[in-house]
């Protein structure tokens, strides 16, 4: 019997496994986390924080960069206050190295522009009016958060005390003339599979069609004095500015947060820590103005850290109000508008296609049997279809009738 049937079903199921995949990770709902063919070869799971856990980070001169629970890994970010870039280049244990790749010249062109702008810290009760239709979303993917000095404890399951520091945010939101919806879902236990478990919260907030979508923690190293810092004449907390970087928005997210820092920084100088770019997606592919917060660490009065909150809520809807185009480029429940059609986007749509060539490459070689009938039957495929698409022959001498030829 003839292999070639086999060889052919073998060609087809490569062919199929291809489609299949273009069609799952296309078509697929909001519900699962994002896919990127990246994920084939590492790991693209949250780099997550636990409690009492100290990564600190330093450049050459062995100068502290920055000090965080979460882990850290190599390929990680940071971009701080005053426009110098850092990436992640060793990590040995709890020790990371970091290279100064230079002053972010975005970031620095933001806060130029903001600092030639009066924003008083009630700006956003005059410019947010023109997005009260569209609310801020907030939630936890780690509910448990709690703030040692003022709860008892670093974590209360289903009730931490990040939902009051969330509540404050709320409030102050409110207070200038924001629309705010704050859900206080749990997400139990505090696993790798939180966000996961959170993405269903997420997505279920999208159907308001937010202006941004911002997720509240806290640290979890156990310095209290580490994010304390007295800014207009009161001691507050400061906060982080976490993004994804396994993430085909990490783009317009990381334009969302270098916008906020700025403009954060016009208003309460020092208020926001730094930007840490992460490994991890943090469900930021939803939204383009996705954004992953931490107010303080555990060891910090949890007033402290509503304070913190207080104070970012003053310059948030500020940037929503002067940069409209991010979130209005974005369709009903966070669909993908311009600002979504990323660098990050595009590279998971060029994969898509590699696996598609390759596919069909491989339902080629496999029907044809070896190298040199599939290059035959390409090079026939080709020239049919040129083929086709040339103008005709003209006759030559020798294609003219003779006069005796007969009809």
């Amino acid at each position: 019997m003839s292999r070639n049937p086999y060889k052919i079903a073998a060609g087809a199921g490569v062919l199929a496994l291809a489609f299949s995949l273009l069609a799952y990770f296309t078509m697929v709902g909001r519900d699962y986390p994002v896919w990127s063919p990246g994920a084939l070869f590492h790991s693209s799971a949250e780099a997550d924080h636990f409690d009492n856990q100290v990564f600190t980070i330093k450049d050459s001169n062995n100068t502290l960069l920055s000090e965080m629970s979460r882990t850290v890994q190599v390929g990680d970010e940071l971009l701080k206050p005053d426009g110098r870039r850092y990436r992640v280049t060793t990590v040995n244990n709890f020790d990371a190295r970091a290279e100064f790749t230079g002053m972010d010249r975005d970031f620095l062109a933001l806060r130029d522009e903001y600092n030639g702008l009066t924003l008083p810290a009630t700006a956003g009760k005059t410019v947010a009016r023109a997005w009260q239709t569209r609310p801020i979303a907030i939630y936890h993917t780690h509910s448990a958060e709690s703030y040692v000095p003022t709860d008892g404890t670093d974590s209360q399951p289903y009730h931490g005390g990040i939902f009051k520091v969330g509540d404050v945010f709320a409030s102050a939101l409110r207070k200038s003339g924001v629309k705010v919806i704050h859900d206080k879902t749990p997400h139990e236990p505090r696993d790798t599979n939180a966000y996961y478990r959170s993405r269903r919260t997420a997505v279920k907030l999208l159907k308001q069609n937010p202006v941004a979508l911002i997720d509240v923690h806290r640290d979890g190293i156990p310095d209290p004095n580490y994010y304390i810092k007295n800014i207009d004449g009161s001691e507050v907390t400061q906060l982080r500015l976490v993004v994804g970087r396994q993430n085909p928005k990490m783009h317009s997210n990381m334009e969302f947060a270098k916008k906020v820092m700025a403009a954060a920084d016009k208003i309460y100088p020092n208020i926001v820590k730094e930007i840490f770019i992460a490994h991890g997606n943090y469900n930021q592919d939803l939204l383009s103005t996705a954004m992953l917060i931490e107010v303080g660490t555990h060891t910090d009065s949890r007033v402290e850290a509503e304070k913190g909150a207080t104070m970012f809520a003053d310059a948030l809807p500020t940037i929503l109000g002067m940069t409209g185009t991010i979130p209005g480029n974005e369709g009903p429940a966070g669909g993908a508008g311009p600002a979504a059609q990323t660098p990050g986007a595009w590279k998971n749509v060029a994969w898509l296609l590699g696996i598609l060539i390759l596919g069909s490459g491989a339902f080629l070689l496999i029907s044809a049997g070896s190298w040199d009938k599939a290059r035959q039957r390409l090079r026939s495929f080709w020239r049919q279809e040129v083929s086709i698409g040339s103008p005709a022959k003209k006759p030559g001498a020798n294609d003219r009738k003779k006069p005796n030829d007969k009809e």
